[in-house]
């Protein structure tokens, strides 16, 4: 203190501004700059976390609507699935008039997981009109059908360019009991 006391008035304000910039520059160092680089961290992470909950609100959305659309799909599967699917495609050749062009009818079992098992059946036609063609597939492609066709050949016979052999693949979803 001693040294204090021997400096000139001017030496003194000199000294004390210098020691009160200090303990500024310290507190500022410190205390306030840490508080601020926090506080913008936390503006970071509470917009990264606005966006994130956003993005969880979309996803959120298109997961009810895909959990709608399965149960809208697996109540039309379990309607469908309580008839064979040859026994729904000879019904259908039936009342198109169409059961005695039917040259063959192949069953087979595609894909199988543990909800669903995918049943196809070949069919392969001869003869056939391409009206009575067209009613057939439409006949199968009703809403309460519920089948899907794959694989469609169509080619004119050679004696008769009117008549026409079909070849397809039919298949139906059944759900795993």
């Amino acid at each position: 203190m001693n040294f204090f006391q021997n400096l000139q008035l001017r030496e003194k304000i000199f000294v004390v501004c210098a020691a009160v910039a200090l303990v500024l520059f310290l507190l500022f160092m410190l205390v306030i700059g840490p508080v601020l680089d926090r506080s913008a961290l936390l503006d970071r992470q509470i917009h990264k976390a606005e966006q994130d909950l956003k993005t969880l609100i979309a996803h959120s959305r298109e997961y009810n609507q895909q959990k709608n659309t399965l149960a809208h799909l697996e109540s039309l599967i379990s309607e469908g699935s309580n008839i064979a699917l040859m026994t729904q495609l000879a019904t259908l050749a039936r009342k198109t008039g169409m059961d005695n062009n039917i040259d063959s009818m192949t069953p087979s079992v595609n894909a199988s997981t543990a909800a669903y098992t995918e049943e196809s059946v070949d069919v392969k036609m001869d003869n056939v009109s391409l009206s009575k063609l067209v009613e057939y597939l439409y006949e199968m492609k009703q809403p309460k059908q519920f089948l899907k066709i794959d694989r469609l050949t169509i080619k004119p016979r050679s004696d008769d360019r009117q008549q026409l052999n079909v070849s397809f693949r039919v298949s139906v979803f059944q759900l795993n009991k």
